[in-house]
This record gives structure tokens, C-alpha cells and sequence, in this order.
């Protein structure tokens, strides 16, 4: 059995956060952390490096040295993971992380740019819930590799044929009863996503909604429909979504525009996205 070098507590949290979005900068870990100082984070990361724990991608070429290290999950760091237990609501113990979600972090050293940029992104407007969250409410989330887990709050969705979002998000009352004010899926669309593939899957939303809308009302015991937010590559991708899901919705749904009950889909880009956060009113823009 290989004995794995020793970790601190918060290296331990760091293997965590790599396994939950797969790609991280150093400026994202630091957030997540909450931590001030950059050099320790940094002497973190050089430490699980050195102990074969992470990896990163960093190029010394002088046009992309100023930007970010990005951090990925190591041989080490997913054997550690591997011996990570949970007990459940009934007692019994089981491995915290589902194996084959762990062999997919064996394939990270090859992983395409795009899709290291919708990992990067993804974090990005984690954090931003994060910042949201104040005494009145709280922005709960849950990330792909989150409701996958058997004890998610949303792994009903594991069960779906029809969507499968990057981020889960929901508006929670603080205190008292932590009553859910609004719920959001979101999903980011590749550049490299072929037209075709994204009309699949704009149709599969709103089948989701329209065949599926009971389910995730009895799963998440809300009166609402979740709002659905598609982040697209380029303006002209945001126009052909916008088009194409009109039409869909027309089609399965008899509601009026300004019916309350309608569900709600909406569309910004990538660049917008980056711009401004995931909550701002002014980046999206309605089927």
C-alpha cells in the first residue's frame, strides 16, 4: 500500500476544491479559502506539488507570465481522495467520492483548453454567489461533481435523461425556516458545441421543464420551476438560442408572456458573464 505524504488541513481542502472543479487558478483557491496572504497559499501549492499531489498548467513564455498558475488534481492527490470515507443518515460507511468520477481526473493532463476555460468559469460564478450572500439570504450551489454525489440535495437530477447543468443554484432565506426563494440551473455552452447539438439540448431544457417540472417541484419541495440561464461563446450563438428556444417554448407551452407561472430561460455570453456576475440583472436577456 503506498503510504502518501502528509498533509495540512487546509491542502486537504484544496484537493477537495480540485475535485469539485476540476481547474483552478491560484487567485480562485485563495477565495475559496478566504485566505489574505498569497504566499501561503502559494507555499501550499509549491508543497503539494512537490509531493505529487497537484499539477499545473503555467507557461513562462513573457506574453502569458502575468497571468494565473492554473491547479489540477495529481496521481496522489486522487489516490488521497480515494481513501476519504463518509458515514450516512444510516450508519453505514462508504467511500466520499463515486470511483468512476475519480478515473475522469486520471485524464485531466489532456484536457482541452475549452474545456479548462468552462471549468475557470464555472468557479467563477461560484465565488460570486459566495460574495451574494448576506444576513437577509444565501446563495446555495451545487456544481456538476457535487449533485453527482449520493447525499446531494440534488442528485434526482442524476436520474434526468434530458439536462445535465453545470451549476445548480438556489435563493435561501436566512434564518427561520431557510424558505427557497429562487432556484437556477445553468449551463455553458462550448464554442466548439455544433449548432445541432445545441438545438438537442435547448429542446431537452424545455422538455425538462415541461414533462419533468413535477419532479423537481416534489424533489426540491418548491412551488417554482428552476430559471434556466444559458451562457453562450458569442453574441451570434446568443442570438440563434434565443431564436430556437422561442420557438420551442411556444410549441409545448400555452402561457402568455406575462404569465407569471411561464417558466423563465435566459441567455447571456461569456464575455458578458466575465464582466459583471452570474446575479446581474443587466447580462441576461429573455427567450
Amino acid at each position: 500500500m503506498t503510504v502518501l505524504p502528509k498533509l495540512t488541513k487546509k491542502q486537504k481542502q484544496i484537493l477537495r476544491l480540485l475535485y469539485e472543479f476540476r481547474f483552478l487558478n491560484r487567485i480562485q483557491i485563495q477565495a475559496f479559502l478566504g485566505h489574505k496572504d498569497p504566499k501561503t497559499i502559494n507555499m501550499w501549492l509549491r508543497d503539494l506539488r512537490a509531493k505529487g499531489y497537484v499539477e499545473w498548467i503555467y507557461s513562462t513564455h513573457f506574453a502569458e507570465k502575468t497571468k494565473p498558475a492554473v491547479y489540477y488534481l495529481a496521481l496522489n492527490g486522487i489516490r488521497f481522495l480515494r481513501t476519504l470515507t463518509v458515514t450516512n443518515e444510516g450508519g453505514e460507511e462508504g467511500f466520499a467520492f463515486p470511483s468512476e468520477e475519480l478515473r475522469k481526473r486520471y485524464k485531466e493532463p489532456g484536457r482541452s483548453q475549452t474545456f479548462i476555460e468552462r471549468s475557470l468559469l464555472v468557479a467563477d460564478c461560484c465565488l460570486a454567489l459566495e460574495r451574494l450572500r448576506s444576513q437577509a439570504s444565501h446563495y446555495y450551489y451545487q456544481t456538476e461533481a457535487d449533485y453527482l454525489q449520493d447525499n446531494s440535495y440534488y442528485h434526482f437530477l442524476l436520474e434526468s435523461e434530458l439536462i445535465r447543468p453545470d451549476i445548480v443554484f438556489c435563493k435561501d432565506r436566512s434564518g427561520g425556516e431557510g424558505k427557497t426563494l429562487e432556484s437556477y440551473v445553468l449551463e455553458i455552452f462550448d464554442p466548439t458545441l455544433p449548432r445541432y447539438r445545441v438545438k438537442k439540448r435547448l429542446d431537452n431544457y424545455v422538455k425538462f421543464l415541461d414533462e419533468e417540472g413535477g419532479e423537481w417541484r416534489n424533489q426540491t419541495e418548491t412551488e417554482k420551476l428552476p430559471i434556466v440561464l444559458f451562457v453562450c461563446p458569442r453574441m451570434s450563438d446568443l442570438i440563434y438560442t434565443k431564436r430556437r428556444t422561442r420557438g420551442l417554448v411556444a410549441d409545448a407551452w400555452e402561457w402568455e408572456e406575462d404569465d407569471a407561472e411561464r417558466p423563465q430561460i435566459k441567455f447571456t455570453t461569456v464575455e458578458k458573464l466575465k464582466q459583471g456576475n452570474v446575479l446581474d440583472r443587466d447580462i441576461w436577456e429573455a427567450a
